[in-house]
């Protein structure tokens, strides 16, 4: 159901702290060509400043980037991370914890990395985003042709790698990705918030199919908002039109109206 950003923040309670969960890309930044430029703007820090030095609010930002380039974009920032699709977390004095074992990843993608040049050379409009645990192919410079020929170059080389159960290969919004199979953002967020407790109530919002795990686990436990066209089928309870509309929504929730 496509709610408006007052109307949600008059259905959220007032007796509890609230932890929100925001995914990046397409959430609180809209997509860009070259990810390494989707960068937040000032009025974005701005929120999330005053939103995590509220006593009954804390911020985490869910993410398929990595710890190091979601620090990147949010420099001195006081938010917890789960980064790789929850599989590392970030506490806001910067302490790291992976929560499952990467090393299988790293060395598993090593051998990725030949198949990566060769593409590049063949679809020279992709990019190519390398977690260290994970590696993506990003197509949003490439016509249809080119983005079908990337990923079945890209899925073809990958499955070579995900014999042993320890990367998997994810599809989004026109990114293709290998990532640690044991990690994804529900499973991140539901250990976050029970390290946070009963007290919190979690709003988890994002765009993609990544963030439909987040709204699996939480839909009963708060409130689950998915960001973009009304077309796509959800397991969220509440849509938001775009990256705009969820700035409104935290500016209403600093203001508390």
């Amino acid at each position: 159901m496509a709610r408006t950003p007052e109307e949600i923040v008059r259905l959220l309670p007032a007796d509890r702290g609230l932890l929100l969960f925001l995914d990046y890309d397409g959430t609180l930044v809209p997509f860009h060509d070259d990810p390494s430029r989707a960068v937040p703007g000032p009025e974005l820090l701005a929120l999330l400043n005053r939103l995590t030095t509220h006593p009954r609010r804390r911020v985490v930002i869910v993410s398929g980037r990595s710890a190091d380039d979601l620090r990147r974009l949010l420099p001195g920032s006081a938010c917890h991370l789960l980064a790789l699709h929850g599989a590392q977390y970030v506490d806001p004095e910067g302490r790291c914890l992976d929560r499952v074992d990467l090393a299988p990843c790293r060395a598993r993608l090593k051998t990725v990395a030949e198949g990566c040049r060769a593409l590049l050379a063949s679809v020279p409009c992709v990019r190519i985003e390398d977690k260290g645990a994970a590696i993506a192919i990003h197509m949003r410079s490439c016509d249809h042709e080119s983005e079908e020929r990337a990923t079945r170059i890209f899925e073809g080389f990958s499955r070579e790698v995900t014999d042993d159960g320890n990367l998997m290969i994810l599809r989004g919004s026109r990114v293709v990705e290998l990532k640690p199979a044991a990690a994804d953002k529900g499973s991140g967020a539901l250990w976050l918030l029970e390290r946070f407790g009963p007290a919190w109530y979690p709003v988890y919002v994002g765009d993609d199919t990544t963030d439909e795990d987040g709204f699996r686990v939480l839909r009963d436990r708060g409130a689950t908002i998915r960001v973009g066209p009304t077309d796509r089928r959800t397991l969220a309870r509440w849509r938001l039109a775009d990256p705009a509309a969820v700035l409104e929504l935290l500016a209403r929730i600093v203001s508390g109206s």
